[in-house]
């Protein structure tokens, strides 16, 4: 019969570290790169992004920020640009600002266009900003809006990376949410894609679990009679285990085994201890015992064979070699560790060596003849101060490292340390010795180049860099708050009012009214400095006062107040992305207040906008103002439109579902069991299908079908047993079962 054996990648198959290893994975994952561009302004936004990349990744983080929104603007026909947007949108994810993110990562569904295939890069860049967008919804616990975004990608590109991680979040979305078999269900996939053609499935990852995956389709058979599917591992080193093989799913014809690794040596007394001891070089082979195949042959041998490598890893640490460190001190020790088990390979402790150096920034005398800031454009202030960002090398120094254990060592982990000494001006730098100089403000690099690896054999160099602060000073120092920059003021109070905003939300969460009022007087307060202030400070940050204003408004309930300043931002910054939040918020305010006109209006207004991310919503709320305003009957082509036009939106669903409610209550049952197919097969993580389903039993009962009724009642009953509707449900049961009784006699 037909049969398959794979090694799956154990980075990507860990679930309960999963979010970890995967982001290690992706980092090492090489992205496949379109033909370069001749461009000469294509080269140049190439450069920019490599270094407002570089900005990012040391922390740099408003220059790098500032560099991407430059190439955006001066390179808007460039294919960089998407890339300048995906690694803004990761900037924002990596420092908390979920809601930006999710708007930087919106310009990628450009790359999408109707009728033309992307391309392999265009892809890659395309399905990323899709599952980033709903790891950014995830994370602000937006579940309903992260279920549509990810489906995209598993129903569309089930056979990708990303479709592995979109069933993982899925799955988490519903362990939140308490939907336990339907966690389990997108869960239990996590992983089971695994990339032929990748060159990287020849190897494994040495101390990382081993992950075996088996298509046959005999093995349904050989379930029902009862045998236990086994495979054997052996490694090269000498060790032996048998595992045993699970189905994946209910048709049995995929079976996953794993088992984890240790770097170690093996012996017999290691043989079916349930852990495979491997060392640096080894390799593993899969046998399977085919037990009928398509010719005829029985107990065919299948074999594959998998490589031990090992992702080299290089880290400044404190004395005891676990800890991080996270600055160097002047006179104390620098402790260095790396791991690689690639170089363990015998029972005595190995060596290996890194390259250290110092370096400091030289700063360039200012050129009195130089234009005004004002007179220059800003790619030309990014290249003076990339002219800038020179460095020298101070001292270097190679460093050899030792394996850590006992014997018989077998860690693949280095250690060794490096004394620094105070580069003392005019002094000549013996870098001979063994002692690395620097100063304050200098950073070290540590560097080890990595020939082996999970993504091949090829050089690969690991860094760290680590900055010198000073000596230790123990002595007491006074300090103040008092902040005198404006733009920092500006910061401090904006991070303030946050913080009264969250304590006014918990307030009027638990009731409490006029404590609510009280938190959000004092951040309005801080924001108010801000807004009214006289010294010029960057947009963004006014932008943000303006809307910090309007939703602590909101929150203690000074609706007016709110409207009035939405209206203000929206004169003041026409075309500030946040125009169409503070839209949505005046609509929601006229929609609360029963204003179904002026809300209606409004909502308009924002799908008029260009672009805007919260059309969806704003064709629900649209739809949603004129039922409650005039009839359900009037609003079903506000929900229709809604629904067309937004599929994959989060809103589309609950407008399925209203015009289900039409349908049903016009008794037009035909259309509205098509629409309830329709939501089942579209949109599988709906919170409201407990609902739909006790909907579809009653239809099924009012058409006659007691089949069905009896299956939606019995699934409604199986996937949501905690709903409010199954004491309903269990009660129309045996109804639905005596009619399907007669039927069935008749």
């Amino acid at each position: 019969m037909r049969f398959e054996i794979t090694i799956m990648k154990t980075l990507a198959l860990t679930l309960l570290l999963f979010p970890l290893c995967l982001n290690e994975a992706l980092a090492e994952r090489p992205r496949k790169q379109r033909p370069a561009s001749k461009t000469p302004g294509d080269i140049e936004a190439n450069r920019l992004l490599k270094k407002a990349q570089d900005f990012v990744a040391i922390r740099e983080h408003e220059r790098g920020e500032k560099m991407l929104l430059t190439i955006i603007d001066q390179y808007p026909q460039s294919f960089v640009r998407y890339k300048a947007w995906l690694s803004l949108g990761k900037h924002y994810l990596d420092t908390h600002k979920q809601e930006e993110a999710v708007r930087a990562f919106a310009h990628l569904k450009q790359l999408k266009q109707p009728d033309k295939n992307m391309e392999e890069e265009e892809l890659e860049i395309y399905l990323e900003g899709l599952y980033l967008t709903g790891v950014a919804l995830y994370q602000t616990r937006q579940y309903d809006a992260t279920f549509p975004i990810l489906r995209q990608i598993t129903r569309s590109y089930p056979n990708t990376i990303w479709a592995n991680q979109a069933l993982y979040y899925i799955g988490m979305c519903h362990f939140m949410q308490k939907n336990w078999n339907k966690a389990i269900e997108s869960l239990s996939l996590v992983g089971t894609f695994v990339d032929a053609d990748s060159e990287s499935i020849q190897f494994i990852e040495a101390g990382q679990r081993y992950f075996i995956k088996i298509n046959d389709a005999d093995l349904p058979i050989l379930k029902k009679l009862g045998r236990t599917i086994t495979v054997e591992v052996t490694t090269k080193s000498g060790d032996r285990e048998v595992v045993t093989c699970t189905p994946l799913s209910s048709k049995g014809e995929t079976y996953i085994a794993s088992i984890a690794t240790k770097v170690a040596a093996a012996s017999q007394a290691t043989h079916n201890d349930g852990t495979l001891q491997i060392l640096g070089g080894d390799s593993l082979t899969v046998v399977y015992m085919d037990d009928n195949t398509i010719d005829g042959e029985h107990n065919a041998r299948r074999e594959n064979v998998t490589r031990v490598v090992s992702t080299a890893n290089l880290d400044f640490t404190l004395g005891t070699y676990e800890g991080k460190a996270v600055a160097a001190f002047i006179g104390q020790p620098l402790f260095i560790t790396l791991s690689d088990a690639d170089l363990d390979k015998t029972d005595a402790p190995e060596t290996a060596q890194v390259q250290l150096i110092s370096r400091y920034r030289i700063e360039k005398e200012e050129d009195e003849n130089a234009p005004a800031l004002e007179n220059i454009d800003i790619e030309t202030l990014f290249k003076a101060e990339e002219e800038k960002e020179q460095f020298a090398v101070r001292d270097q120094v190679s460093v050899d490292l030792s394996e850590l254990g006992n014997a018989p060592t077998h860690s693949g982990r280095f250690a060794g340390k490096i004394e620094l000494q105070r580069a003392r001006r005019g002094q000549n730098i013996d870098k001979a010795d063994t002692s690395l100089a620097c100063d304050i403000n200098d950073e070290i690099i540590v560097s080890y180049h990595d020939h082996l690896h999970i993504n091949g054999e090829v050089s690969r160099l690991v860094t760290a860099t680590i900055k010198v602060i000073g000596e230790i000073d123990g002595r007491p120092q006074a300090t103040q708050n008092v902040v005198y920059d404006a733009v920092v003021r500006a910061r401090k109070q904006l991070v303030e009012g946050a913080a009264f905003l969250e304590l006014g939300r918990i307030f009027r969460d638990m009731g409490l009214i006029e404590g609510a009022t009280e938190r959000c007087d004092e951040g309005i307060g801080k924001v108010e400095e801000i807004i009214k202030s006289g010294v010029p400070i960057p947009r963004n940050l006014s932008e943000t006062a303006y809307q910090l204003k309007w939703q602590m408004q909101m929150t203690k309930r000074d609706y007016p107040a709110a409207v009035k300043t939405c209206q203000t931002f929206n004169k003041m910054f026409p075309d500030s992305p946040l125009v169409d939040m503070a839209m949505k918020e005046i609509g929601m305010i006229h929609l609360e207040k029963e204003n179904y006109d002026a809300a209606i209006s409004i909502f308009q207004q924002i799908l008029r906008l260009t672009s805007s991310q919260v059309k969806p919503e704003a064709a629900f709320r649209i739809a949603e103002a004129l039922e409650k305003s005039r009839t359900l009957s009037a609003a079903i082509p506000a929900f229709r439109a809604c629904s067309t036009t937004y599929p994959d939106s989060e809103f589309a669903g609950p407008a399925l579902a209203k015009e289900v409610d039409y349908y049903y209550d016009s008794k037009d049952y035909i259309q509205a069991n098509e629409l309830l197919e329709q939501i089942f097969q579209d949109y599988p993580d709906a919170p409201f299908l407990d609902k739909m389903l006790i909907k579809w039993v009653l239809l099924a009962y009012r058409m006659g079908d007691f089949a069905k009724a009896q299956a939606k009642g019995k699934q409604l009953l199986f996937e949501y047993p905690s709903s409010p509707y199954a004491g309903k449900i269990k009660s129309i049961l045996p109804k639905v079962e005596q009619k399907l009784k007669a039927q069935k006699e008749n």
